[in-house]
């Protein structure tokens, strides 16, 4: 297949799709979708199943892939920023390295006097 009839190919294949997302978007009958946007119904029932089939296969992969013993994990980039507290109140508190400890400790203080930890 040359480069250009594979172009028309892909332009066709986007093409239908966004005209059979615009029915269902429409809420209109087939017929009267095709009849109102000037398209053949023939092509439009043969494009809608060949994209249907289309997204099978493709569904169809992601479930190989994800059936997998493997589960792929990012690490993060960066090295941790410290420290980080959940409180009893469901609050987050963040800590950043070299906090001043005394700092600290009145933070912590001033919290659990407000009964939030």
């Amino acid at each position: 297949m040359s480069k250009k009839q594979k172009e028309s190919k892909d332009d066709q294949r986007q093409f239908w799709q966004m005209a059979i997302e615009t029915w269902q978007d429409s809420g209109m009958p087939v017929s009267k979708f095709c009849k109102a946007e000037g398209l053949s119904e023939g092509s439009f029932y043969n494009w809608r199943k060949k994209l249907a089939k289309g997204d099978k296969s493709e569904a169809a992969k992601q479930k190989e892939r994800s059936s997998s013993a493997f589960i792929e994990v990012s690490m993060p980039s960066e090295k941790p920023g410290g420290l980080e507290l959940v409180l009893t109140s469901g609050n987050t508190l963040r800590i950043s390295l070299g906090v001043d400890s005394k700092t600290l400790a009145n933070v912590l203080s001033a919290l659990c006097e407000a009964g939030l930890c």
